[in-house]
């Protein structure tokens, strides 16, 4: 979710400087590191993000320290004994429904916030090499979302002996498993540890290439009006969740006047939308809550352009709550100019993972060519992820 990094700077801010540490990762050396995702590892001209921590087993003894890397979007939050990755998102992960307002926003779904707490660190005061917070397995340690760039976030395990779960709370699925081993019982070196990312690394690598081969087959309809009904892909991501193709799958389409097309987002652990003609600055709108329950409204923009959610207020205090791509329920491009914005698209298994309702958003989105649109350049973006862009051509 690159975008939301700009959520997360401001929600840093309105906390008062929660940053976990800023450190050169190179000035740490002895910790075992676990890193979540690998950037470096994306094939050259791709926009895939590795929704995976490397490695996603770590054995330690209780006492050890270890750090956690954070290559993108995602926090590193370790979870107490029996206390599930699953209960973990549905309570406290980045999405949730916004329950008090009914109405539907302009596409037809139901609308759905984004939870700040699950981007916040839950201690201000460690998390650094000097000052590494603890663990003890009783209760949540979560480094937060990256507030920019900054050093490790490290832990000291002092846990009893067991198993549990480190997970990110913004992509469902992505976990790892941490044991806490008897003193007299192996626990994970450095080497092995090098060995199994070395591994890992190259399985998704190889599942994300299948995942964008499989991902960018078009289907086409033809339709009783004698034109085409395109089914191309918004994103797509590997079956075990740990690579998500951040493309509109293809980027460029040939279509004609009077042509449908629907864009699936199958990608079990990123959100889309499909926005005509650029960006909207809509993926995160600052909201006041509705009296008695009733409608929310647009937040006072305190100047222009807004950066963030803290550049919105409701009364003589900040926005009430940001919610995740409204949509505007336009369905037909009528030309290049066209504003057609889809709203919140989600695959089934990622509002199951949030607790979302299936109201909250669609697996789909389909838009019309105007029989009279001129033929042209016609550009779109998900306004969620950077650099995630397409064309339609219609000739």
């Amino acid at each position: 979710m690159g975008r939301l990094l700009r959520l997360g700077v401001a929600t840093g801010l309105v906390a008062g400087s929660l940053a976990v540490g800023v450190s050169p990762v190179g000035a740490v050396t002895s910790p075992l590191t676990i890193t979540a995702d690998q950037p470096a590892a994306v094939p050259a001209g791709h926009l895939w993000a590795f929704n995976d921590f490397f490695p996603r087993s770590l054995t330690v003894h209780q006492g050890q320290t270890i750090q956690v890397v954070l290559e993108g979007f995602h926090t590193a939050t370790f979870l107490p004994k029996g206390w599930s990755a699953a209960a973990d998102l549905r309570a406290n992960g980045l999405l949730t429904a916004d329950a008090d307002d009914t109405t539907r926003n302009p596409g037809g779904q139901t609308h759905t916030q984004v939870r700040v707490p699950a981007l916040l660190p839950t201690s201000q005061t460690c998390g650094t090499p000097a000052a590494p917070c603890s663990f003890t397995g009783a209760s949540v340690v979560s480094s937060g979302a990256p507030l920019g760039p900054g050093g490790p976030f490290v832990v000291t395990i002092n846990a009893p002996v067991g198993v549990y779960t480190l997970l990110c709370r913004v992509h469902p699925g992505m976990t790892a498993t941490l044991r806490v081993a008897p003193a007299s019982a192996p626990a994970t070196t450095a080497t092995e540890l090098a060995a199994s990312v070395k591994r890992q690394i190259a399985r998704d690598v190889k599942a994300g290439w299948l995942a964008e081969k499989k991902g960018s087959v078009i289907s086409k309809f033809r339709m009783p009006n004698g034109h085409t009904h395109w089914v191309v892909n918004a994103g797509a991501s590997s079956p075990g969740r740990h690579v998500a193709i951040l493309e509109f799958l293809p980027r460029t389409l040939r279509v004609h006047p009077g042509d449908l097309v629907t864009w699936r987002s199958p990608s079990a652990n990123e959100p889309h939308t499909v926005t005509f003609p650029g960006e909207l600055h809509t993926d995160m709108v600052a909201l006041c809550e509705g009296a008695s329950g009733g409608p929310d409204t647009p937040a006072t923009p305190l100047h222009t352009p807004p950066q963030g959610p803290l550049d919105f207020a409701c009364g003589t205090g900040p926005a009430d709550e940001i919610e995740l791509a409204p949509g505007n329920g336009v369905r037909t491009l009528m030309n290049t100019t066209t504003v057609s914005d889809s709203g919140l698209l989600t695959s089934r298994v990622e509002r199951a993972a949030f607790g979302l309702p299936s109201s909250a958003a669609f697996s789909k989105w389909t838009i019309s060519v105007s029989a009279t649109a001129p033929a042209g350049t016609y550009t779109f973006l998900c306004q969620i992820h950077d650099g995630m862009k397409g064309t339609l051509v219609v000739h």
